[in-house]
Parts: structure tokens; C-alpha cells; sequence
């Protein structure tokens, strides 16, 4: 199947006035979230007899329950809930407030300036066809920006939205958009055409032998129309009814400096490179709960600024950047600004101690190719939970094999980390590793800093195997370590970096996150972020 080329918005419902009583609906239907809703056809129908029953919906009840799925992917897609690993809707924080009726009109245009492609909705297995994988927008946010210039006189057509702007991938072709539309707007009708019909012809994922440009308009025009309609709810442009997008000229200053404020306060969102789960979880945070990036006047990537990008790039080494201190970000920044301008730099991050993770990590992280760069990056998360880290230590023994990484915690306990960067093939936890880790690496680093070995681990960036070999290593150890039973812990970079986000989105204190992760040493592995807290919480 092919991959979607253009914007797509699931629209039972296209006000979201109505997204309040659509919520209402769905927590009555499924007695408050209570009955599995996945492959649930019974509650699918209970949800659009309850949207029939509030005049919501049309008078309709389909055969297999597919309105309601219509609607509850709806609900998805803004994150106002999200289906977990056991198939049950799952509020997130900004839906709770909604159903709550607290900051209703707020929250909802929060949702919708912050809705992206891709989110974790797009990304699920069921939603199909899956959008192309370059796409990496914020489209509503993208939109505005686009209505909002003096060079377009401060309008779009829902025509040049349609074959322009749906067609945009990443929110740094808002100068090509512009371009286009202009290029568009000043052509004769034959030109017109023939550029509507190539648009038709290289964008149209759908599977069909006509691909003029009247039978595109007619497939896109009313997720056009969708778009136009969310983007004057947020009260940024008027919307002129099957028309334009308007922004009143002596509006632009205030309208630009809302959406500036977006794109420092919500920046594009990774997370679901970590898990959908975390992405909807974080994406579906309400307006007081939602932390700000931590770069200050660092304007995010879509800035044109190089600068900018630079400093972004020279900090995308560390998840959560409320941890740096000045002399810490002068000597990162030193490496590439002269004095002045990294004491600029410095002092600018330094005004902004936000609590979050950065999005930059994840991205650099997760996609992280060179083996000692990913040890670093591992060493930098487990800091940020609250570990006293060591990077590749000598061990008492006088060997040449070492640990990538110590953790240091409590008055005198270490645990040991060996951190795999497998991405050809899944990391096979062998019985010849097993061993290694057994007569080698726990008695070797027993006694590190006067400290004993409580606990192993291995962190690597993709899929594992050979979990049951955790239990193994703990026996084997314990005839070399008699005086205790050293436990290990298997899990994917997702999963860590996972961990850290949720700790740091609940406001837990270093002690409180090294405890939950001690919790989940329990010769297991886990190949989710819910499973890993699941265990911590003694769930």
C-alpha cells in the first residue's frame, strides 16, 4: 500500500466545540473507561448509540460499531485518550480536563496547535495507509504562520491549501509554500491547470486510474476544510466559509507572537521514537501540566537561524537540560563559540530550569550509530535519574576488559551496565556473555570505591533475547559472591529514555527514581516503558 503523500485528519465531527461531548459520550459508553475497547465491536456500538442519544452524531448505528471507531480515532488523534497494551482507552491528562470542563476552549486549541504528523494515532498498526515517513509537521501551527504574512495579503484560499500546503512534509517549506502559492496566484488558467494536475499526479497515494486534478480536490478539499475550520477555533484566523483563511492585518503582530510563544513552549514532539504510549501520554498533557522546552530564546529547529540549530545540536547530547549548570554549558559551548558569545548562550539557558526532557536527545539517541557515543548518551540518562556515574572505570583486577558504566548510589552500593549498540540484529544475551558477566565483571568490580555490586544490567538500542540467561548470571555469581544474590535487569534505550521522561513528567525526586528502578531488578526484562513501572510499582 502506498504511503500518504498529504494531511489527513480523521472527521466524523469537524468542530471541536464538540469535542467535549464527544468525550462525555465515549466515557459513558465504555461506563468510564472500564470495557476493553479493542476488537470490542459491542462497545463500538454503545458509543455511537450514546452520540445518537446526545444529538451528537446522525441517526445512524452502523453494522460493525465503525462510527464509533470513526469518532474514538477522532479522539485519538488530538490525544485526548489512547488505547493501551491492554486494549482499553486510556484518558490523558488534557482529556480528564476536558471531560472536567476546566479550560475547555484553552486546552482543545493547545491540542490542536500542537497536533503533529506524526503522533502516536498516526502510528498505530490499525491506521492506514501510514503516512510517509519524512513527514515531521505541525499542521495547524503551519497553516496560521502560512495566513499570517504580508506577502500572501494575509489570506489562503481553500484551493491553495489544497494542493500547497497539504502537501507540505516539515514545518521548514513554509518559504516554498509561500513561493508556490504566489507563483500560483500570478499564472494564467492553463498554467494553473497543469500545475493542479502534476500536484494531483506526485502527491495522490490512492489507488486509482484517474488521477486528475478535479478528483484530488475532491478527495482532499474537505480535509482542507477540516484544517480551516480547527485553525479559526483557536481564534488566530477567521475562517470566510468555504472560502479562505484570513488573519486581519492589524491582528498579525498578536497572532504571530501566540504562535512564537508555541513554538518555544511546544516544540515538535519525538516521543513516539520512545514509545506511542509516552507520545500520547506527553501530547495529551493539559496546559498547566505541560512543561516548556528548556532552551530559553533558543528558538527551535524550524528557526532559520544557524546559530540557533548549532546550540541545539551541541545540547541534543543531554535528556534533560534543568541538570546543566553555567560552567557546565560554557564548556560545552566553548567548544564551538568564541567567550563572549558562549557566556551569552549560557546566560540565555540559564533563565529558563524547565523540567523535560529533551526532544533533541531522543532524536540523537535513539538514532545513534557510533558504539562509544551511545555508552555516553546511556551514562547521561542514568545521571539524570539520579545515579553518581562513572564511565569506563578500571576495575580492581588487573584486566583489560572493563564496563562501559558504574552507578554509583546510596553509602556504598554500585550496580554495572553494559550498554549494546546491536542494530543490524537483536542483542542475543548468550551463555558465553552470561558467563563474562558472571566471573568477570561482578567479582572484578566488587569493592570499586569501597562499594559492593548490588545489581547488572544490559541497555541496548534495539530488540534482546535470552532474558532467562539473567537468572543464570545471578547463580553463577553467587558462588564467586556468596554473601548476596545479585539481580540483573535487561531493556531497550526506548525503554530507559522512556523511564527517565515519565520521571521527569511526574516531578519525582532522584531518590524516588533510583528506587523505582531498583524495584525493576528483578531478573527480568522489559521490552515496554508500562511493563518496567508495572514491576517498579509493584503492580
Amino acid at each position: 500500500m502506498k504511503e500518504r503523500k498529504v494531511w489527513f485528519i480523521t472527521r466524523p465531527e469537524r468542530d471541536p466545540k464538540f469535542h467535549r461531548d464527544a468525550l462525555i459520550a465515549l466515557r459513558d459508553a465504555t461506563k468510564d473507561f472500564t470495557i476493553r475497547w479493542s476488537g470490542n465491536r459491542q462497545a463500538h456500538l454503545n458509543y455511537e448509540r450514546e452520540l445518537n442519544a446526545r444529538g451528537i452524531k446522525r441517526d445512524h448505528i452502523s453494522n460493525d460499531g465503525s462510527g464509533g471507531r470513526t469518532w474514538a480515532a477522532m479522539l485519538k488523534t488530538f490525544s485526548y485518550v489512547y488505547t493501551d497494551e491492554e486494549g482499553y482507552l486510556r484518558l490523558t491528562k488534557v482529556g480528564k480536563k476536558i471531560l472536567d470542563g476546566e479550560k475547555v476552549h484553552e486546552n482543545i486549541t493547545k491540542q490542536i496547535l500542537t497536533l503533529q504528523i506524526p503522533n502516536a494515532y498516526f502510528l498505530e498498526a490499525g491506521f492506514r495507509p501510514q503516512f510517509d515517513p519524512d513527514f515531521r509537521i505541525r499542521p495547524a501551527r503551519f497553516l496560521i504562520k502560512l495566513t499570517n504574512q504580508k506577502e500572501l495579503d494575509y489570506y489562503v484560499t481553500k484551493e491553495e491549501i489544497t494542493y500547497f500546503a497539504l502537501t507540505a512534509k516539515n514545518d521548514n517549506e513554509l518559504e516554498s509554500v509561500t513561493k508556490n502559492i504566489l507563483l500560483f496566484r500570478n499564472a494564467d488558467q492553463e498554467t494553473k491547470a497543469k500545475m493542479k494536475q502534476e500536484i494531483a499526479e506526485n502527491f495522490d497515494h490512492r489507488e486509482r486510474s484517474d488521477k486528475g486534478a478535479r478528483d484530488y480536490e475532491l478527495a482532499h478539499g474537505d480535509v482542507a476544510h477540516t484544517f480551516m475550520l480547527i485553525c479559526e477555533y483557536t481564534g488566530l484566523v477567521e475562517y470566510i466559509r468555504g472560502e479562505a483563511l484570513r488573519v486581519e492585518p492589524s491582528d498579525s503582530k498578536r497572532v504571530a507572537e501566540i504562535i512564537e510563544q508555541y513554538d518555544y513552549r511546544y516544540p515538535f514532539n519525538t516521543r513516539y521514537l520512545i514509545s506511542l504510549q509516552r507520545m500520547a501520554e506527553n501530547n495529551g498533557l493539559d496546559v498547566d501540566s505541560y512543561k516548556a522546552s528548556s532552551y530559553g530564546s533558543i528558538k527551535p529547529a524550524t528557526n532559520k537561524s544557524k546559530t540557533a540549530n548549532k546550540i541545539r545540536r551541541l545540547l541534543s547530547n543531554y535528556p534533560d537540560l534543568s541538570e546543566l549548570n553555567y560552567e557546565t554549558l560554557m564548556r560545552i559551548l566553548l567548544n564551538e563559540f568564541p567567550p563572549k558569545e558562549a557566556e551569552k548562550h549560557a546566560n540565555e539557558l540559564m533563565q529558563f530550569r524547565h523540567l523535560a526532557l529533551n526532544d533533541d536527545f531522543v532524536e540523537s539517541y535513539l538514532n545513534e550509530h557510533d558504539n562509544h557515543a551511545f555508552e555516553d548518551k546511556t551514562g547521561e540518562i542514568f545521571k539524570a535519574i539520579g545515579f553518581d556515574v562513572v564511565m569506563r572505570p578500571k576495575s580492581l583486577a588487573d584486566v583489560e576488559t572493563e564496563i562501559e558504566i558504574v552507578l554509583k548510589y546510596g553509602p556504598s552500593e554500585l550496580g554495572i551496565i553494559d550498554a549494546k549498540n546491536y542494530r543490524s540484529n537483536k542483542f542475543p544475551l548468550s551463555a558465553q556473555l552470561a558467563s563474562h558477566m558472571a566471573s568477570e565483571y561482578l567479582p572484578n568490580y566488587d569493592g570499586y570505591d569501597r562499594r559492593r555490586v548490588s545489581f547488572f544490567g544490559y541497555v541496548t538500542v534495539a530488540d534482546w533475547s535470552g532474558e532467562k540467561n539473567l537468572q543464570k548470571i545471578s547463580s553463577l555469581a553467587q558462588r564467586i559472591i556468596p554473601d548476596r544474590e545479585i539481580k540483573g535487569i535487561i531493556l531497550s534505550a526506548k525503554v530507559l529514555i522512556g523511564f527517565l521522561d515519565y520521571c521527569i513528567e511526574n516531578n519525582l525526586s532522584k531518590e524516588e527514581r533510583i528506587r523505582l528502578f531498583l524495584n525493576a531488578i528483578q531478573n527480568r526484562g522489559y521490552a515496554t516503558v508500562s511493563d518496567l513501572l508495572r514491576a517498579a510499582q509493584g503492580l
